[in-house]
């Protein structure tokens, strides 16, 4: 749901005896209706009363002192049972909305739906009695949660999260259903289905790293170096594996899914793409509890694999291709109220990915060492969150998130090569909600510590050659090499201190037009580090002789060699020497936003000014969004607005300047001999100042309903600006200008990109589900079009030589164009049609839900070789990969088995890719590389609910 910017604390003590009195004649007069799908509407005039608009301002409290304010504010009166609402809690509303969508929001995990039959608003709670069967219920799968929210933020709510096809279940998959975000094209392959990491997203053509991930307000993003996804590709001494995500959240864990993709309100900052907001759930007033188990497998899943690859697939030796998984999800709850305002959650789900492999390649069996090894992948959440309401004024919410992912590999041909890559970290926050006289004021704190590190079994790394002696590897291999080993330790961390206040402040009338002002404030520390603790070594030349003797040294070996030789023993080799970097960073936030009502007029402009000393500059973000109500009723409403968005500079930058100086090479003339410093390494990146990237948005849609059927199309034009890449200054440089201590060809990061996208989407909502001979059918259409064009790689490694970096021209397909003009090489399908349906059938406790997606045809750019030749000029030369579309459907049966009140065995299965299509993946990186989506596959999960 997304934040509701215009409130006017109201107090409700003088309702709260009301109540009492009412409640003893046991009914109580209230006004309700509900944004949740309602059962009947036929009638236009009744239809109309549930749509009509009006000013709300209820804060969170008691759910029926709450519904006697919404009696009051709405004027519509219906008639419900007091202990329906006994020890439920309301959640705020505010601003001009329609009186079903301000109670939808009223009543969002209360557990109570509704039906409109014949004029009437009759409740009813979600389960049935002990004696009757567990009632299955409607489910809004995406839309906007407030009249207000300019088109731009939209919500995946818990029905939809439970009841979407997820197989992995963690965030990123739920949001395949949002029109305005793009997976990468090598998502799914059929090569690695046992991976459990999330996906990464583009949101409006942004790049997959500049979006705000958040944890209930706070911002979870990892900046590292989240562009670094070489998993199981940790080749290099120095680096260590990332990804955006600092904290991967299974979405069992969530209540809803908040997704701002335009139109983004001014509290939100630090991104150039959107912000996805985790909202994670309140506990329930009475004890409920839930286990669950579920599993996938390679036996259960349709590999599609080219012919020519499928002797190296079925003998994979790494984790490129993963023949052999077997993943499992191990869910549980716990949720309850000590007392009538004290309540608390706990919840944790374990992931687990096991992935057999072959210890050599090409099918090779040692007779002296293990010829399968098992790689695993460890995902595990923990959550703990505290509501306290204190009094009718403060609420006090605490949650601690701790999600630690733990992924071991090896490097085939090698023998005691194991590491483990660590991800994920903790995070501890605190909110405190006053409803003062003037104004709402919301505070939290948050303390995060996130890491991106290895840990490895050994610090030395020795390929030595086949002998008598050393002889677990291959001797008819073309090396003939037995290699031992691993890459050493590595620590990045990311520790964080983020504090946030802001003030909803009371409506107020200035002449025709009434305001609703918001203020805030956020201040952050982080500090963030790389460290190699102890020092590690590869050994780069070996010499070969014929002595017979090695002594204590454990880089010399004897045993007779291929070649008739004895004894071997190292004679030069690379010392990464233990050594830390370190950096902080201070910044802060101002933001102001005013909601102007004037007639059917709501503009919404706010300023943003952001500051830190890392890079030391400031930006001040304009935002400023609008919709014209028609007719008054958000029967037509037309909605604009244009909007800056500054991003983060990411540590990477800073991190990277100094660790080539820990490495130096080492010689020694014989086997005797001692070692001696043969050259000390030069840095190889260089840190400045730099820019901030930002994107500039301008977007228009019409927001129509129709034939109880809402219409919403959207256009989004995002131009970025100052993006970030690297390049080697010598292009420019003469020698004599080279910083001391860096090597001549050293990179340095600067802000040469920029990109421009469009963005058309549509999607077409039911107001109200489908009936059918006691079946229920929620529905959503949703259709995209966008064309994004990012010539500079797809993250900020990507390397700029000196002809790009001038801009000159380069060829595609044939055809001169600019450089700049290049489309984007990844997240960049052309169009998208999904289809998201949820069936409930009551009678057999059965919900069926399916997604339909259709991704169209595109083409695939790749830089190809040799250059070619045009006018006397040398350019560059890229071609396309013809890449057919991409259809597939996702269906999950969800099976309830009642055995009491409240209780319930359940079965859930998902089949992704139902119809088994073989859906073509074209490289990046050569013309001649192809591979596919996985085919279908199974999920089972089965557990119990009280």
């Amino acid at each position: 749901m997304t934040e509701v910017l215009s409130r006017r604390p109201r107090l409700a003590r003088d309702w709260s005896l009301r109540l009492k009195n009412a409640a003893g004649g046991g009914m109580l007069g209230v006004c309700c209706a509900l944004l949740t799908l309602p059962t009947y509407a036929e009638e236009p005039a009744e239809r109309a009363v549930l749509t009509q608009v009006h000013a709300f301002d209820i804060p969170a409290q008691k759910l029926a002192i709450a519904l006697i304010n919404f009696g009051q504010q709405s004027g519509l009166q219906v008639t419900v049972d007091p202990d329906l609402l006994d020890g439920l809690q309301s959640t705020p509303i505010s601003g001009q909305l329609s009186s079903e969508a301000a109670l939808s929001w009223l009543l969002q995990g209360s557990g109570i739906t509704w039906d409109y039959e014949s004029g009437a608003l009759v409740f009813r709670l979600l389960q049935s009695s002990a004696d009757g069967p567990l009632e299955l219920h409607n489910t809004v799968i995406l839309g906007d949660t407030e009249e207000n929210s300019f088109m731009g933020a939209t919500v995946i709510d818990r029905k939809a999260i439970q009841a979407f096809p997820g197989a992995n279940g963690d965030i990123t998959t739920m949001l395949q259903m949002h029109p305005n975000v793009q997976f990468s094209t090598e998502q799914k392959s059929s090569n690695t289905p046992g991976e459990i990491d999330p996906a990464d997203i583009s949101i409006n053509g942004a790049k997959f790293y500049q979006n705000n991930f958040m944890i209930d307000g706070i911002s979870i993003n990892n900046d590292l170096d989240p562009g670094a996804h070489g998993y199981g590709e940790t080749r290099q001494f120095d680096s260590a594996p990332s990804r955006s995500h600092g904290i991967a959240l299974d979405a069992d864990l969530l209540e809803e899914i908040k997704v701002y993709d335009s139109n983004v309100p001014v509290e939100f900052g630090g991104f150039n793409g959107g912000v996805v907001d985790a909202i994670t759930r309140r506990p329930s007033q009475d004890l409920h509890g839930k286990i669950s188990y579920a599993m996938s497998r390679s036996e259960w899943t349709r590999y599609h694999i080219t012919r020519e690859n499928k002797q190296t697939f079925e003998t994979s030796s790494n984790e490129k291709n993963q023949p052999e998984f077997k993943k499992t999800t191990l869910r549980g709850t716990l949720e309850g109220h000590f007392n009538e305002n004290f309540g608390a959650l706990f919840n944790f789900s374990q992931k687990r990915s096991y992935l057999p492999l072959r210890t050599y390649d090409n099918g090779y069996n040692s007779p002296v060492n293990d010829n399968e090894q098992e790689q695993t992948r460890a995902l595990d959440n923990f959550l703990l969150k505290t509501y306290w309401t204190v009094n009718d004024r403060l609420s006090l919410d605490t949650s601690i998130v701790y999600a630690p992912q733990e992924n071991t590999y090896f490097r085939e041909d090698y023998r005691d090569s194991g590491y483990t890559n660590i991800n994920g970290g903790w995070q501890g926050s605190f909110k405190a909600i006053y409803e003062g006289d003037h104004a709402r004021w919301t505070q939290q704190l948050a303390i995060s510590d996130l890491y991106a590190s290895r840990e490895s079994d050994r610090d030395d790394v020795v390929m030595w050659y086949w002998s008598e002696s050393k002889n677990w590897g291959n001797p008819d291999a073309t090396s003939a090499r037995s290699a031992e080993g691993a890459f050493g330790s590595i620590y990045q961390t990311q520790r964080s201190v983020d504090y946030k206040l802001k003030a909803d402040w009371q409506t107020f009338n200035l002449g025709t037009a009434t305001h609703s002002l918001s203020t805030g404030i956020e201040l952050g520390y982080q500090q963030a580090s790389w460290e190699r603790e102890d020092a590690a070594s590869s050994v780069t030349t070996l010499k070969r002789d014929n002595g017979t003797s090695c002594g204590a040294d454990p880089l010399c070996s004897t045993g007779l060699m291929l070649n008739g030789m004895n004894r071997q023993y190292a004679s030069a080799m690379m010392n990464y020497g233990a050594g830390q970097i370190d950096m902080a960073q201070k910044k802060y936030a101002l933001f102001v936003q005013d909601e102007i009502g004037y007639g059917n007029l709501t503009l919404r402009p706010g300023l943003r000014y952001e500051g830190d000393d890392y890079m030391e500059q400031q930006s001040l973000a304009p935002r400023f969004a609008g919709d014209y109500d028609f007719f008054g009723d958000r029967s037509t409403v037309l909605v604009f607005g244009a909007n800056r968005y500054y991003g983060r500079n990411l540590f990477k930058y800073r991190l990277a300047d100094g660790r080539q100086a820990y490495t130096s090479r080492y010689t020694r003339a014989s086997q005797t001999a001692e070692w001696q410093l043969a050259s000390q390494n030069k840095n190889m990146s260089k840190f400045s100042t730099m820019d901030i990237p930002y994107d500039d948005e301008w977007m228009v849609g019409l927001n129509q309903r129709w034939f109880n059927t809402e219409f919403q199309l959207k256009y989004v034009n995002r131009k970025g600006h100052d993006q970030i890449y690297r390049t080697r200054p010598y292009y420019n440089l003469d020698a004599k200008d080279i910083p001391e201590g860096y090597s001549k060809d050293y990179y340095a990061y600067l802000n040469a990109g920029t990109s421009e996208s469009e963005n058309l989407s549509l999607t077409v909502t039911p107001m109200r589900p489908l009936r059918f001979y006691g079946t229920s059918t929620s529905l959503q259409l949703a259709l995209d079009w966008s064309r994004n064009k990012d010539a500079y790689g797809s993250t900020y490694e990507a390397g700029l030589d000196g002809e790009e970096l001038s801009g000159e021209d380069v060829v595609l397909d044939g055809k001169r164009i600019a450089y700049h003009e290049l489309p984007a090489s990844d997240f960049n399908r052309p169009w998208t049609a999904r289809l998201t349906t949820i069936t409930d059938i009551p009678q057999w406790n059965l919900s069926i839900s399916n997604f339909l997606r259709y991704r169209g045809a595109y083409d695939q750019v790749v830089k190809v070789d040799p250059d070619v030749e045009v006018n006397g000029e040398v350019l560059s030369r890229y071609e396309t990969v013809a890449t057919p579309a991409a259809p597939t459907w996702d269906m999950r049966v969800a099976w309830d088995i009642p055995t009491g009140k409240d209780q319930a065995f359940f079965v859930n299965v998902d089949v992704t890719n139902v119809t088994d299509q073989v859906n073509k993946i074209a490289s990046r990186e050569s013309v001649s590389v192809v591979s596919y989506e996985v085919g279908r596959q199974y999920w089972l999960e089965v557990g119990y609910r009280f």
